[in-house]
């Protein structure tokens, strides 16, 4: 991975002000509707892709192409990628290996081996073969529901979980049983009442992912208080 300082990044986005501006000139010799393509391409790039919410960007964007600025969103993406291949937050990315991340789901390696094959991380690019993959944190799971969660989310979940396991091998019955019934209250006050007259409601199927995940821990929760 290539390393910059602040001169190299001021040269890059001076670079990619400067390609826009020479492709400007033969946009117009081009069929719009597939540069409208390419662009879009990018865009969603951008979007799957990015370490930080970049919705200002895509809306500039999505302003410039109902307009038929064309040139106007190819520079702000330039200029974007520029940006970000050569900021530290953008060298900072976390990478994960298929061991991590069959940790974190509580999965085999196979297992993600075979997402990985059916395209179910989004922002991921497959490694040449025999060569170990390596998901980026910014990348997203694509759940079979349609829903997405990011890598880094993903991770951040776990981390809670095995620190949460971890202070309840340390309680008292007394304690752990507070800490149940304070971990319900706060099911009941998110979803607005009771585990029957809410997750419990819903068939198989309707449960987004984040609510699949509360309603096993809230209906595991009820039965060890009883």
């Amino acid at each position: 991975m290539y390393m910059f300082n602040l001169t190299d990044k001021e040269i890059a986005i001076s670079e990619a002000i400067m390609i826009s501006e020479l492709i400007k000139g033969h946009l117009s010799e081009y069929d719009t509707d597939k540069v409208s393509i390419f662009i879009k391409a990018l865009s969603n790039y951008i979007e799957k892709t990015s370490i930080e919410s970049p919705d200002a960007l895509l809306q500039e964007i999505r302003k410039s192409m109902e307009e038929n600025n064309y040139h106007r969103a190819l520079q702000r993406m330039l200029i974007h990628m520029a940006n970000m291949g050569t900021s530290e937050e953008a060298l900072a990315v976390r990478m994960y290996t298929t061991g991590d991340i069959a940790r974190f789901f509580g999965v085999s390696v196979a297992t993600v081996n075979n997402w990985l094959n059916q395209g179910r991380f989004i922002g991921f690019e497959k490694a040449a073969r025999y060569k170990q993959a390596r998901i980026p944190e910014n990348a997203l799971y694509l759940f079979p529901t349609g829903d997405r969660m990011t890598i880094r989310e993903v991770a951040e979940t776990y981390k809670v979980e095995q620190s949460r396991l971890k202070r309840k091998a340390e309680m008292t019955p007394a304690e752990e049983l507070a800490e149940m019934l304070s971990v319900v209250i706060h099911y009941e006050k998110k979803y607005g009442g009771e585990y029957k007259d809410t997750l419990a409601l819903k068939g198989e199927g309707e449960l987004t992912p984040e609510e699949e995940r509360d309603a096993h821990e809230w209906a595991y929760l009820l039965r060890v208080i009883k």
